[in-house]
């Protein structure tokens, strides 16, 4: 009798299961729908359907809602998975990836970000994803973060200041993991599109800044800070026989018309020749 009952339950629990299984089913063909009346409502132009600060805002949203024993790594894997699938519906949607050597760590991030539906192509070098945002022939790139030993840094095309450049407005992964002893550092990656990065309220923003070429990083810093920018750290350098380009990351949203860049130009007494910014993204979720 007794293992009957637990029978009886179980099967019980499952149907509810089963239930949960619909309404979910349900709710994510509802979401479908809307997202496609946001595409109709939309007045046509030519700019990636993609609305980085946006999703950014869900993730956070749901992020602090959640309870529970359900991973919440999982939790961001499937909703970034609805996310993904959803943004092709709008117009076509492609990816180019960067996957300078051997393994798939960067697929790895573009599949995990964008998820399985669009057509991920790869390219030998940064320089080659840029080039293919650029001209149209994908959606958005994903690119290795700068590094101080790039011989050809990739984000300096991005500071041309001319046409429709790609700008940074994403980086992967979205959800920031802490290192795991005896294994090896996880890739990270910046998202390129031809759109401009948005505020969501914790953001970093990406300044690419030409200086004469014998100026210092503290000196660069306390420029700085005298325009009233804080928290200003350098994450790339290329240097040329007349000048030097540092890329600064600023822990704030900011825009190309901020009073701020044109005091750091000021400031800098002919020191600071010319200030672009080349993009920016939401600040990752915290585990």
């Amino acid at each position: 009798m007794a293992m009957n009952t637990n029978s009886d339950a179980l099967d019980r629990i499952r149907r509810d299961i089963d239930r949960i299984d619909d309404r979910l089913h349900d709710l994510l063909m509802e979401r479908t729908a809307l997202v496609e009346k946001v595409a109709l409502a939309k007045a046509p132009d030519d700019s990636v359907a993609l609305r980085p600060g946006r999703e950014a805002e869900i993730m956070r949203r749901l992020t602090v809602r959640h309870q529970g024993r359900f991973p919440l790594p999982a939790l961001v894997r499937i909703w970034r998975e609805i996310m993904g699938a959803l943004v092709g519906l709008q117009k076509p949607f492609s990816i180019a990836v960067c996957q300078p050597e051997r393994g798939d760590g960067y697929i790895e991030l573009a599949r995990d970000h964008f998820g399985v539906v669009w057509t991920k192509t790869i390219f030998p070098s940064p320089g080659h994803v840029v080039r293919a945002v650029a001209d149209g022939q994908a959606s958005v790139g994903v690119v290795p973060l700068p590094h101080e030993n790039d011989q050809e840094p990739w984000w300096l095309s991005l500071t041309a200041g001319s046409g429709n450049l790609p700008q940074v407005v994403t980086r992967l992964p979205v959800l920031a993991q802490a290192p795991i002893a005896g294994r090896a550092e996880p890739f990270e990656a910046f998202v390129i599109a031809c759109r401009p990065h948005d505020d969501t309220g914790a953001d970093r923003t990406l300044i690419a800044v030409e200086t004469v070429p014998d100026i210092s990083r503290d000196r660069l810093r306390a420029l700085f800070t005298a325009a009233g920018i804080e928290e200003a750290s350098v994450i790339g350098t290329h240097r040329a026989e007349d000048h030097r380009v540092y890329l600064s990351e600023v822990d704030s949203f900011i825009t190309a018309d901020d009073p701020r860049l044109v005091a750091l130009v000021g400031g800098g007494k002919d020191t600071v020749r010319h200030v672009r910014i080349i993009g920016g993204y939401p600040l990752p979720l915290a585990l």
